[in-house]
């Protein structure tokens, strides 16, 4: 079976936690690192190449967005999951036009919808 190398990246530790769970209940993922923030994020995918993140929107120092348009530019290949408490129908579009794979909210949309992905 091949593996999906993930990074999750919350500014919560709990959500982050739970991101993970989820990511590890899906067959052939594994994990490779945690962010706490954009910063982080584009460090540890710059050394450890996932190709699924795992991305909150709204973080300190920088945001999910800036984060997400860096991303794509340093590891196009990469899917890339924006998630939220809430999404506005202009976040979401705005995510996916900076090239999401898909935008969910925390919850149930996330439980359900990340292990389908």
């Amino acid at each position: 079976m091949r593996q999906i190398r993930a990074l999750a990246v919350d500014d919560s530790a709990a959500m982050r936690g739970a991101i993970v769970d989820v990511l590890r209940a899906v067959p052939g993922c594994v994990v490779v690192g945690e962010a706490a923030n954009g910063v982080e994020a584009l460090e540890l995918a710059g050394a450890l190449h996932p190709e699924l993140v795992v991305l909150d929107v709204h973080m300190p120092v920088m945001g999910g967005m800036e984060a997400l348009r860096a991303l794509k530019c340093k590891l196009p290949c990469a899917h890339v999951v924006m998630v939220s408490t809430a999404f506005e129908p202009e976040t979401r579009q705005h995510a996916l036009n900076l090239g999401a794979d898909a935008c969910l909210e925390k919850g149930r949309e996330l439980w359900n919808g990340l292990p389908t992905l």
